[in-house]
């Protein structure tokens, strides 16, 4: 499981202060802390602050005083994106993009910088009428972009698809749709899936309890890659002791390295 650390995004308010503040140092601990916890890439968004661009290079080159964590440019806006591709250290290609779309502005922008650098890319399966109710439709965006990627010859084994998963407090058959695009997704195009897990319990109660069940479930799903807090413990546990269950695991070789760490908590 690919995971991507979520702390540094503006949306946060208490990371926002910071950011707006330009606490190099606060910024600086989270990137560190994430990467302690095991982090495969840190999440970079400044859409939040007032000058998304400047905040953004500001960013990047902060982090990357202090990590060589790969990382991932979270913005719809592709002069952002640019930028932050400009300024950062080491191999571009190794940056994720979070993300294209099938709506026209968005691939205008962003998917011309996907296929110049390479990158890694999270696609979401919305387009412009926005995001679809049901599974067939989630679907058929999915099929669009991986056919519109292929064409352009992208390497499909870089797309992490992102069917959306929507709250349950909208509707309590939101995580079935989004296990059932999961695992067709998987099925039709054999290409990566990725989700945020926070949305599925937005305005519930306890809602870590839930984001912890809905990525176990995912993973069951083959989902390839979740956002995350990756300093929750009780979330990198279900990340570990999943994987020790489904066999990615050989031998427990993970699971009995971060038992030693004391890195598992029940």
């Amino acid at each position: 499981m690919l995971i991507i650390g979520e702390k540094l995004n503006s949306a946060i308010p208490g990371v926002r202060q910071i950011m707006e503040a330009k606490d190099a140092a606060a910024v600086q601990d989270l990137a560190v802390r994430q990467a302690a916890a095991g982090v495969h890439y840190l999440d970079v968004n400044t859409a939040h602050c007032g000058d998304e661009t400047a905040y953004m290079e500001w960013l990047v080159r902060t982090v990357q005083e202090v990590t060589d964590t790969p990382l991932c440019i979270d913005s719809t806006d592709g002069s952002v994106i640019r930028k932050a591709l400009e300024v950062a250290k080491g191999n571009k290609n190794k940056i994720l993009i979070n993300s294209i779309s099938m709506e026209k502005n968005r691939l205008d922008q962003v998917l011309p910088l996907v296929l110049e650098y390479q990158c890694p890319v999270i696609g979401l399966t919305v387009d412009d009428n926005g995001i679809p109710k049901t599974v067939e439709d989630r679907i058929s965006i999915a099929g669009r972009m991986v056919d519109l990627l292929a064409k352009e010859g992208y390497n499909l084994d870089n797309l992490y698809i992102d069917p959306l998963v929507l709250p349950l407090a909208v509707s309590h058959g939101n995580a079935l749709i989004f296990f059932e695009c999961l695992s067709e997704i998987k099925r039709q195009f054999k290409v990566k899936t990725v989700s945020g897990l926070s949305n599925i319990s937005f305005n519930m109660p306890k809602r870590k309890i839930i984001n912890r069940y809905f990525l176990a479930i995912c993973m069951a799903h083959g989902m390839d890659a979740a956002i995350l807090d990756p300093l929750d413990k009780k979330i990198m546990t279900a990340v570990t002791a999943v994987e020790l269950l489904m066999g990615k695991d050989p031998f427990g070789k993970n699971f009995l390295k971060a038992y030693r760490k004391d890195m598992l908590e029940d």
